[in-house]
């Protein structure tokens, strides 16, 4: 596991939760403009880099490591377990998401995994990301059906020559 969990700070953020988040990666801030969309205004979306310094206990190298998600009760999540209990406590939709995250064992080793994976190799993915969705997350393009039907015809194709 590429980050370590912080389970609590005594510097709770006053209003709203805050989401600290990687400011020079592209990949974090598409995903951001997802994630807004998903729980509103009723989650602060803030890159660590302008954020850190509010909650001295937590430290920079634990932000510079996953993305933090500080909740209004001093709770802070990391990793998926952060972008969960975002959607959980303060979105519409994939409120299911967190306690499967939570009561199956499996199912979040193989989330750090995945989450470990992809921030590692951010870069391409975002790349990749951007070629199956488009540039605009809020208006994702169905760019991947276009690129699964073009290798069904390039399979038909193959199987009946």
């Amino acid at each position: 596991m590429l980050f370590k969990n912080i389970h609590h700070t005594d510097h709770p953020p006053d209003n709203k939760p805050v989401m600290a988040w990687d400011g020079n990666c592209g990949f974090c801030h598409y995903w951001v403009i997802k994630w807004k969309l998903l729980t509103g205004d009723r989650v602060e979306y803030i890159p660590y880099q302008k954020v850190f310094k509010r909650f001295p206990d937590i430290g920079i190298r634990y932000f510079n490591q996953a993305i933090r998600f500080i909740d209004i009760d001093g709770k802070v999540y990391g990793g998926p377990g952060a972008v969960f209990q975002a959607l959980h406590r303060y979105g519409d939709k994939w409120k299911w998401v967190m306690p499967l995250y939570r009561s199956i064992w499996v199912f979040r080793k193989l989330s750090d995994l995945f989450y470990s994976f992809v921030s590692a190799n951010r870069n391409w993915i975002y790349r990749f990301t951007v070629q199956l969705f488009g540039k605009n997350p809020a208006r994702p393009k169905r760019y991947w059906a276009i690129y699964l039907g073009g290798l069904v015809l390039i399979g038909g194709f193959f199987l009946i020559t």
